[in-house]
């Protein structure tokens, strides 16, 4: 399976974190916290629960020709965590548990069950900073850095909540980098064989200016009933400006990135194609509401959206997780409010208003209801 230069260019990205002396303020993930010596094995458990709810209504949106719809769902992902350290600087956890989605109006149970949650969680402290990595079927939340839509669209991200594959994670004072390998599907009579990596990682020499990377490269290959691979890759450089220090402002920023695009249709084009574009984002954020805007400019990102494949299987959302609308110019402006409302109970609350080159494209109206036990431990 040949590798292009975004998987190797995320590889050498995150190796170059791995060297970097420098630190990044530790997450906060309480029960990770070192104990003053050597323990046993502790057990803890974690209950989380989501309510999604994500009205669209994108009838002005020709030629794209997007359906409206409503996704509206309850989540439930209980865990169980075994844990240990054999010393102060090193912690293993193996979690199992279940992801449970119930789709509002279907009247029916059947299907609740998602998928399974299985895997290795070990972390190592140096004095540099902290190494963590994850093998296994995973959450999606352990991901730390930011990812554009152009990557993962809003909706993709829900439906899509796990990753099955590894994990890696460096985070330093100054800097902090992570790539994650998520296997999608494997070869078989017609069902293709499927992978993404990714990578991102961010430096920040002060407290108003970060640079960083985003990329991902993934590898949609053949099945037996249609062989043939298809190449995606994407990479965004970024650098953000956040003036929200020494104010009463939450967030005054200011980001903007280049998205450099490598697509390869090997049974249909002798080359592949580069589509790029730029992409500048804007956020202001107090008292939890937020106001942002979010604006393409540039090719299509998307070319090999109407295609299919050699069985006559569109494309479309199998081979993009971005959104639709990264195919020239393209403006989100969003709205949101998200109060915590209880220690371990978030209300998010939002909507968006779309625009391309030819005008209003639609809008959304969002709500959501998160709420976190939070690890509990229970019997050492």
């Amino acid at each position: 399976m040949q590798m292009n230069g975004i998987y190797r260019w995320a590889c050498v990205a995150l190796l170059a974190g791995m060297t970097t002396g420098v630190a990044w303020p530790q997450p906060t993930r309480v029960w990770l916290q070192e104990p003053a010596g050597r323990e046993g094995i502790q057990w803890r458990y974690d209950l989380g629960f989501q309510y999604y709810f994500d009205n669209r209504e994108y009838d002005a949106s020709e030629p794209y020709l997007l359906p409206s719809g409503t996704t509206h769902a309850a989540v439930l992902t209980p865990t169980v965590t075994a844990q240990w350290r054999p010393s102060r600087r090193v912690q293993h956890s193996l979690t199992l548990g279940a992801d449970l989605q119930h789709d509002m109006g279907v009247g029916t149970w059947a299907g609740t069950f998602r998928e399974g949650i299985l895997y290795y969680d070990g972390r190592v402290r140096t004095r540099k900073g902290l190494f963590e990595g994850v093998a296994g079927i995973y959450p999606r939340t352990l991901l730390r850095e930011y990812y554009s839509e152009a990557f993962f669209s809003d909706l993709n991200r829900f439906t899509d909540r796990l990753f099955e594959g590894v994990l890696l994670q460096w985070t330093g004072r100054r800097f902090r980098t992570e790539a994650a390998l998520d296997w999608l599907g494997a070869r078989g009579y017609d069902r293709k064989e499927r992978f993404q990596v990714i990578s991102a990682g961010a430096w920040q020499p002060g407290r108003i200016l970060a640079l960083g990377w985003t990329a991902d490269y993934y590898h949609y290959a053949g099945s037996e009933l249609a062989p043939g691979v298809v190449d995606h890759g994407l990479l965004e450089p970024w650098l953000k400006l956040d003036f929200a220090a020494g104010t009463q402002w939450q967030e005054l920023s200011l980001r903007a990135g280049t998205l450099l695009s490598y697509q390869w249709d090997r049974r249909r084009s002798d080359t592949p194609s580069t589509p790029c574009g730029g992409e500048v984002t804007f956020t202001l954020r107090r008292w939890n509401v937020t106001l942002g805007s979010n604006i393409y400019f540039g090719a299509d990102l998307l070319p090999l959206y109407d295609g299919v494949d050699l069985a006559g299987h569109p494309y479309a959302d199998q081979l993009y997780f971005g959104h639709r609308f990264y195919t020239g110019f393209y403006d989100r402006v969003a709205l949101g409010w998200e109060p915590w409302i209880a220690p371990s109970v978030r209300l998010r609350i939002g909507v968006r208003a779309h625009f391309t080159s030819t005008g209003y494209m639609g809008w959304q109206q969002t709500a959501g209801l998160y709420f976190d036990l939070g690890p509990t431990a229970r019997v050492k």
